[in-house]
């Protein structure tokens, strides 16, 4: 008799547990969660990581602890995501330069075949940016243009290290309009609206996110970017593409985790990061920061990857991009 009903108490149990939605069996962590970020603290990468992991723990149900990594100018960021534990309690918020590292540094040995694909989080657009009370800040980007063809080598343009994105947006212009301008690294984003403000350099080519604070309070002055769709912040100031000029290169992030991690784990996330790219927290704290909103699934992150990484191969040979040690 007993035995009888420990049998159909457990059939009983099994069944309700096939009934039960996917999601409610899915994976979930079960200790605080590290994500590395490839940059310092401040840039846009880590104010995308910060809104996003605060949204995430939600639905994680663990505490996502931000890991600034900028050493290497990413590098090591990139091995540390690649060589962690699979347990799925390490995870890593990554850019195009995972895909055009391999085309810039010295001894790099990732590419985008190292890791495994969570989902795309953000869409972001270089903004060309100019210090308003500067010597081009009465200017609009047409007359910029013009004053930096008319003086080669006279406007200082700020750039993120060696061929980072915001490099790879100055040749772009440079190719498109026939200006040129005089390229001067800086480390970061962050570092970059500083010399602007300082006037060390005259130009960068910057994310919203990054400058949208001095946007706001009129110290720097935005002039045109390299979207496709108007800035959510600005949407007056023009596009290239509207004005005509092939300045257009995609910039993304998106989440990966080790390659070889267990799938059930890899599902886990891309649930985990649905939910949160779904959350109306998340939107509004992205608006206000400047974030391009972008989300993908992992099958269609692999797309965008595969897409990008034809695009800066093409670029960096067309640029003769030189390996350079970090």
């Amino acid at each position: 008799m007993f035995r009888q009903v420990a049998v159909g108490s457990a059939a009983i149990i099994a069944a309700l547990a096939m009934a039960l939605p996917a999601h409610a069996q899915e994976w979930r962590p079960t200790r605080p969660v590290d994500l590395i970020v490839p940059s310092g603290a401040g840039g846009g990468h880590d104010n995308n990581a910060r809104l996003l992991g605060a949204v995430m723990e939600k639905y994680a149900g663990q505490p996502i602890n931000i890991i600034n990594q900028p050493a290497g100018g990413g590098v090591v960021a990139y091995r540390e995501m690649r060589d962690a534990e699979l347990d799925g309690h390490t995870i890593g918020q990554v850019s195009v330069s995972i895909v055009s590292d391999q085309f810039r540094i010295e001894g790099v040995d990732y590419n985008k075949d190292s890791y495994g694909y969570i989902g795309q989080i953000s869409a972001d657009q270089n903004v060309l940016v100019v210090a308003a009370n500067g010597p081009y800040g009465e200017m609009d980007v047409n007359q910029f243009i013009e004053a930096a063809k008319a003086e080669p080598q006279a406007v200082a343009f700020g750039v993120s290290g060696n061929w980072t994105n915001h490099d790879y947006t100055r040749y772009q212009i440079e190719q498109a309009t026939g200006a040129q301008f005089l390229r001067v690294p800086i480390k970061g984003g962050a570092q970059i609206v500083l010399s602007l403000l300082s006037g060390d350099v005259q130009a960068g080519a910057l994310y919203p996110s990054e400058i949208k604070a001095q946007v706001d309070a009129g110290e720097l002055k935005p002039l045109a970017h390299n979207g496709s769709e108007p800035l959510a912040a600005w949407p007056d100031v023009p596009s290239f593409t509207s004005l005509g000029l092939e300045v257009n290169l995609a910039i993304w992030r998106a989440l990966v985790i080790p390659k070889d991690t267990p799938e059930d784990i890899r599902k886990g996330w891309e649930r985990i990061l649905e939910q949160a790219m779904n959350d109306p927290a998340l939107k509004e704290g992205y608006a206000n920061a400047g974030i391009g909103y972008a989300y993908r699934n992992a099958t269609d992150t692999v797309e965008l990857v595969n897409e990008a990484e034809t695009a800066y191969r093409t670029i960096s040979e067309a640029a003769g991009v030189r390996k350079e040690s970090q």
